[in-house]
């Protein structure tokens, strides 16, 4: 054999064993590209979220991450090259996956990662409820405002201490005549795992009827003629006094009493009076006590007779009239006290009531006043006064000179000269002369005191100044 061909065997055979070895390392290297699983997923009851999303089994290279935050339909590139991608307080449902490529092959997706994210569950509002009188009839109650989906409702009638649950996940509840007060709420959950929500209440408030009641007196309705008293009181009613009113024509017209209260002092009446009161309960319609008619009887005429002026040591008949029993008062220089016409001798000026009592116990007086004069005057006459007006001692006075009308006063100045003149003097000069006023000083008066010729002199001072 020749050596030099020997040596060529040799090393064709090494070259096809390179190239199988060869061949056998690129088909290892760059096979096809194979994206992989990727894992991470979760689930979040909140926006405050982070982690992350890896990918393995895969062959090739990571060409890029990817997401959809709509299930799927759109994918957005996000430049991310590694192996895991992280996420933080996603706040829509999001889905990862990677592409890889090995090679020059074409590149493959991995698996499809999604992070779910529930909003926290907001119980929303509900429209409906209110005030009713006597009942709400029918109707439909309606959550709005509400994040997740409704679990149940619920309902109270004793102010929220116990509920009922009422087994409907719409978000409609109907209702028919509420008569009670109750409160409605719906129970609200977004995620099976996340904590459920209470929507705000709608309270249903439901008001009894209105019920007038009735009215009673205290006292008798049939009452005297101005001396009378009474208190009505209303019982059995339903709601609350708006007001009071009252007739004197028999129901004709009424008038308002401004009063709230259950119960209403009448005093003093003149005439036949009917009362009632309005009761309103809440938003129900008002309505009217009975009425109660309170009868004031006739006033029994009483008269004590005209004023009397005696002089000392005098008499005089009163001329009392009247049917009933008769008192006069005080009995002072009465010569019997219990007839219309008794024989008056005091000897003090006296104020005279006349009291008659009549059939129904009701009484009327009358006044009388007997006026005695000394048989002489003997009145206390001023002699100074200050008339400048601070409402002390401003007049000239004379005492009891007023039960003596026909008195005659006359003022002279140092000169003799007349300042002041006047018949039926009582007690009301200021110290004026034709509108002006005297300059203070020394005067002098005559007072005749009566038409017997009694006549009293003497002087007085002007202060005005003082």
């Amino acid at each position: 054999m020749h050596p030099g061909k020997t040596t060529y065997k040799v090393g064709l055979k090494k070259i096809v064993k390179l190239f199988f070895y060869m061949c056998l390392f690129s088909f290892k290297t760059f096979g096809q590209s194979v994206g992989g699983t990727t894992s991470g997923a979760q689930t979040y009851c909140d926006t405050i979220n982070s982690g992350f999303v890896s990918v393995s089994g895969y062959v090739g290279n990571v060409v890029g991450w990817q997401y959809s935050i709509n299930g799927g339909t759109t994918w957005i590139n996000n430049g991310n090259t590694f192996t895991s991608q992280s996420y933080f307080n996603l706040t829509k449902n999001t889905c990862y996956r990677v592409i890889i490529q090995n090679g020059s092959f074409p590149p493959d997706t991995s698996t499809i990662t999604c992070i779910t994210v529930y909003l926290p569950a907001v119980g929303g509002i509900i429209n409906g409820g209110g005030s009713y009188c006597g009942g709400s009839g029918s109707g439909n109650l309606t959550l709005a405002g509400y994040t997740g989906n409704v679990l149940s409702w619920e309902n109270s009638t004793n102010g929220g201490s116990t509920w009922t649950t009422i087994s409907n996940t719409t978000t409609t509840l109907p209702y028919s005549n509420i008569t009670q007060n109750t409160i409605y709420r719906a129970i609200v959950q977004n995620g099976a795992i996340c904590m459920a929500d209470t929507s705000a209440q709608a309270i249903f408030i439901i008001n009894p009827l209105t019920v007038s009641g009735s009215l009673t007196a205290t006292g008798s309705t049939t009452v005297c003629y101005s001396l009378n008293s009474n208190t009505l009181s209303i019982s059995g009613k339903v709601g609350n006094v708006v007001n009071w009113i009252s007739s004197i024509d028999n129901g004709l017209s009424w008038n308002t009493i401004s009063s709230t209260s259950t119960t209403l002092i009448t005093s003093g009446l003149m005439t036949t009076t009917w009362y009632g009161a309005i009761i309103k309960s809440a938003n129900c319609n008002s309505d009217t006590t009975a009425y109660i008619n309170i009868n004031v009887l006739a006033q029994n005429p009483v008269n004590a007779g005209q004023d009397i002026i005696l002089s000392q040591g005098q008499t005089s008949v009163l001329n009392g009239t009247g049917t009933g029993i008769v008192v006069w008062t005080p009995s002072y220089g009465l010569d019997n006290p219990g007839i219309l016409n008794p024989v008056a001798s005091p000897s003090l000026s006296t104020h005279y009531t006349l009291t008659i009592t009549d059939s129904n116990n009701c009484m009327n007086t009358d006044e009388v006043m007997v006026t005695v004069l000394p048989l002489e005057f003997n009145g206390m006459i001023s002699n100074t006064f200050s008339p400048n007006g601070d409402g002390t001692n401003d007049y000239w006075y004379i005492e009891n000179i007023k039960y003596y009308p026909e008195n005659e006063v006359t003022i002279y100045n140092i000169y003799g000269n007349t300042v002041f003149t006047k018949k039926g003097y009582n007690n009301d000069w200021q110290g004026t002369y034709n509108g002006a006023t005297l300059p203070d000083g020394t005067y002098f008066y005559v007072v005749k005191i009566d038409s017997t010729g009694s006549i009293i002199k003497g002087s007085l001072d002007i202060l005005g100044n003082k």
